[in-house]
């Protein structure tokens, strides 16, 4: 007898099937764009992922079981600001080469809409949401944590490089354990597009290019405490937080 594929295991195929488009996309697509033509495209990609998404997973689960409901809100915020706190002294410590960025208020309205409304919503989406929902069905809630987070990783690493990719499954394994406690993405969301928009406003690079840069560290003591910050939220979120959990 042939053996059927669980729908988890069918809606992990399908996330596989909707990323072929990549492939082309790589190899001729992003290196011949321009910095408008860029943008476009990036919206076009991020509409096209947000229906896949929608369109795989809404035929298994409910918009709750994908995490767009409203529990946990208050925690994710609360491990996220640390999470932006820490990015946030980071950038403050460092001299990055180049001008400071600079936006009329309609454009930096523009930035703030891209990047909470469609990078923050769909990549959240994707990642913690579906992607999350389908290998915790199939594998547990472990798995769930790794298997989103190599995913977040495999996202960026064909656009911006190892480097990036590397830093992004860290990013991801943040969010994945916030999302393990919370059992929502609402507040990752918000969280998501205000880390990107960090580097916007402040940096006004990409992740790749900033991987690439020679900067300088004008103040040594920031780096220090973000650092600190960043490096501890994992342990708190994976050590500490399910004690306090139990004891509540």
């Amino acid at each position: 007898m042939q053996a059927r594929l669980t729908p988890a295991q069918s809606a992990l195929l399908e996330v596989a099937i909707l990323f072929l488009p990549a492939i082309p996309a790589y190899i001729w697509l992003w290196p011949n764009v321009s910095d408008t033509q860029s943008r476009i495209a990036n919206i076009v990609v991020y509409l096209y992922v947000l229906a896949g998404t929608l369109f795989i997973g809404l035929r298994r689960w409910t918009w709750a079981d994908l995490g767009l409901n409203l529990r946990g809100i208050p925690l994710s915020l609360m491990y996220g600001g640390v999470f932006f706190l820490s990015r946030l002294l980071i950038i403050l410590g460092v001299q990055w080469p180049g001008e400071q960025p600079t936006f009329t208020f309609l454009t930096a309205l523009g930035e703030i809409a891209f990047y909470i409304g469609m990078v923050g919503l769909v990549e959240e989406l994707l990642h913690r949401g579906l992607i999350y929902r389908a290998v915790q069905e199939w594998r547990g809630e472990t798995w769930a944590v790794w298997g989103s987070s190599i995913a977040f990783m495999l996202w960026h690493i064909f656009g911006h490089g190892p480097l990036v990719g590397v830093t992004m499954f860290f990013f991801g394994l943040i969010f994945a354990m916030i999302r393990r406690y919370t059992r929502g993405i609402i507040g990752l969301i918000l969280v998501h597009g205000l880390i990107d928009l960090e580097t916007v406003f402040l940096v006004s690079r990409s992740n790749q290019e900033i991987a690439s840069s020679r900067y300088t560290l004008s103040h040594p003591g920031l780096v220090i405490a973000g650092t600190l910050l960043l490096v501890g939220l994992p342990l708190v979120l994976w050590l500490l937080h399910p004690r306090l959990a139990q004891t509540a």
